[in-house]
């Protein structure tokens, strides 16, 4: 996993453009090394990571917008968005399933059942949640949004 975006040096000599470009790639080559443990869900921390990455690239993409095309920065922005928001989906679910695991062992057993019961149904909330997440990654890959990414914030 990932745990930092590789940024090569800046330097006050490069414009602010170049900067953010620099900036913007880096956290989205992160935010997509994320994307296949994501997929598989067996690890809730892809998830995790992927939606933390995917709103510091917003973050940073806030930060420079004016260095950009308005029309088509903004078609990538929303993309962003949409995937921020999808990954929130399944972690608030992961949050609550762990959550209550946690504290089934220090309830009386007659609770534990309620519990259980709750946590199955979180479970399977996560796993519809998992299912728009899922398509979204299939439309991205159809599209080629990170090669449309890619080459609008290379400069290609």
């Amino acid at each position: 996993m990932t745990t930092e975006p590789k940024i090569r040096e800046i330097s006050p000599d490069e414009t602010l453009e170049v900067c953010a470009r620099q900036i913007i790639v880096s956290y989205f080559h992160q935010m997509m090394s994320y994307k296949e443990g994501a997929k598989d869900g067996s690890d809730i921390e892809f998830v995790h990571q992927m939606r933390v990455t995917s709103r510091r690239l917003r973050a940073a993409m806030d930060n420079f917008a004016d260095c950009f095309p308005e029309k088509s920065f903004k078609k990538h922005y929303k993309k962003i968005k949409l995937i921020t928001q999808t990954m929130g989906a399944v972690r608030d679910l992961d949050v609550l399933i762990v959550r209550f695991e946690k504290e089934l062992g220090a309830l009386p057993e007659i609770e534990q059942a309620d519990i259980r019961k709750l946590i199955e149904h979180l479970q399977q909330e996560r796993e519809d949640a998992r299912k728009p997440m899922l398509m979204l990654f299939v439309e991205l890959e159809e599209t080629d949004f990170e090669k449309k990414f890619l080459t609008f914030f290379q400069g290609y």
